[in-house]
């Protein structure tokens, strides 16, 4: 076998350092062969796949045999009759995909989430997705696998082109088989403008979108402001202040201000302090209204790996994101301080579902240091991504966390609540590979088409070889939503 053997005594961890494993075999395949012997050789453990490890859920977990699929990473451009696609081995990262696009066609790719340190198979097999198009995933039209003949046995290589198939491959978390290759739809090279502006009220954020479709924004913790990166599309060249934007955000928000975050997490950890920075200091450190033009690649994307945090993501749809918005304000406020109270109207449907008294229990337990980050999501052709569905568009709000791994119990209970929550409230969905406390019945109730995906699973991996204990539990344990609608509080 050309596949190397890692050792397999190591701790695995990932990016956020709160999921820790140790696999008995660590298996690194170059080649296609070398997995399908890997899983000859490994017949009846349990399998999983990692990339680049960028992902805080239970989504990596590996127990007995874990293959990186690193050495997987050709990028081929073609054209077709519908245009330009890629075929792109699994473990290439993001950032490598977009730098061959540009090589070898002058061409990117049409979504793309804040960072590039992902994997192409991590990214679509949990939904990653930039702001104002749909996700990564969406755009997958051939996914090729190796899996075990569910007649034979034997260790097979298939090919997913259409249908119902294709629809669950294209956001499987992993539990179809292990990914080799995925072709994704491609575009033309193109330039983003952006310009940074504040607002008091998130309709008139919203009212920016049709001028600004790409745009994303920030709600601003404790002054409660909205600051808004509006983003377009131009046919226009690019600008001569592009690399001074670029250092701009790169040494001044990349760094510095993330340097400053991190030592009030990690080391002052004073709410007044928090409260005083957001609120007066925060502002100042915004390059705002300045017009600047550059490749989508550089524009749309962040350096947010530089220092290691943690985070949940919420989904609401369109209907429900002002009230969720106001929702989750409230709860920030009553984490920070015990003096705080929340509306009436929360207080009773808190109460309903059970969580009233665990909202007592936690109050003045934690106060956020970050702002939220808000980016629209047009609906996927998918059954399980976070932005699957009929909805009009799905607002994703990422709360995250710098304080140190052994320093989040707070956040953490916080980052419960607002999934336990929001969850039965708003219908919220949660990012697969953010931080996910619920289970098997909340899943259910988010995803109206996931007995399809259970059935495509079954077809694919009958025996679960390649779903963790968690994404047995939480996808394919056979809970249906009309079962869950039926016992929710009314």
């Amino acid at each position: 076998m050309a596949s190397s053997t890692m050792n397999s005594a190591d701790e695995v961890a990932n990016f956020g350092r709160n999921v820790h494993f140790r696999p008995s075999a660590y298996l690194v395949p170059r080649t296609e062969e070398d997995v399908l012997e890997i899983l000859a050789e490994h017949r009846g453990k349990k399998i999983r796949v990692i990339g680049r490890l960028h992902s805080w859920s239970e989504a990596p977990r590996a127990d007995e045999v874990l293959i990186d699929s690193r050495h997987l990473n050709h990028v081929h451009v073609e054209r077709d009759k519908d245009g330009l696609v890629a075929s792109i081995g699994a473990g290439c990262q993001v950032k490598r995909v977009l730098e061959e696009l540009e090589r070898q066609a002058d061409a990117t790719l049409p979504s793309m989430g804040l960072i590039t340190e992902q994997t192409i198979a991590g990214a679509i097999a949990t939904g990653t997705h930039g702001s104002g198009r749909h996700s990564m995933s969406h755009y997958i039209t051939e996914v090729r696998l190796a899996a075990y003949d569910p007649e034979t046995g034997e260790p097979a290589i298939r090919v997913v082109r259409d249908g119902l198939h294709l629809l669950a491959a294209r956001c499987s978390v992993g539990c179809m088989g292990v990914v080799l290759s995925v072709k994704i739809r491609c575009r033309a090279s193109y330039m983003v403008e952006e310009h940074i502006q504040d607002y008091k009220s998130l309709e008139s954020v919203l009212a920016q979108e049709a001028e600004f479709p790409l745009q994303q924004f920030f709600i601003i913790p404790w002054s409660w402001q909205f600051l808004v990166q509006h983003r377009r599309e131009v046919h226009m060249p690019r600008s001569w202040a592009a690399s001074l934007y670029r250092a701009y955000w790169l040494l001044g928000v990349d760094v510095m201000l993330h340097l400053w975050i991190c030592f009030m997490a990690r080391r002052l950890r004073s709410a007044r302090l928090v409260h005083f920075f957001f609120r007066r200091f925060f502002p100042h450190t915004i390059l705002y209204r300045c017009r600047v033009i550059d490749r989508s690649p550089a524009m749309l994307t962040m350096e947010h790996e530089l220092f290691r945090h943690i985070a949940i993501e919420i989904f609401v749809d369109r209907t429900r994101l002002a009230e969720a918005v106001r929702f989750m304000r409230e709860l920030l406020a009553c984490f920070d301080s015990s003096d705080a109270n929340l509306n009436e109207p929360w207080r009773e449907r808190l109460d309903r579902i059970g969580l009233l008294d665990v909202l007592r229990e936690r109050a003045g337990t934690y106060t956020h240091h970050y702002p939220i980050c808000v980016r629209r999501v047009l609906p996927d052709d998918t059954l399980i991504s976070m932005s699957s569905g009929d909805s009009d568009a799905w607002y994703a709000m990422s709360i995250i966390s710098y304080a140190r791994p052994n320093e989040r119990e707070s956040f953490l209970a916080f980052a419960r609540f607002m999934a336990e929550s929001m969850a039965v409230l708003f219908g919220a969905r949660l990012h697969w590979g953010k931080v996910f406390p619920l289970g098997a019945a909340a899943v259910a109730a988010m995803y109206p088409r996931l007995a399809d995906f259970q059935q495509v699973c079954a077809a694919f991996d009958p025996d679960q070889v390649f779903a963790n204990r968690w994404a047995a539990s939480a996808l394919l344990s056979g809970t249906t939503r009309d079962a869950v609608l039926a016992e929710a509080p009314q």
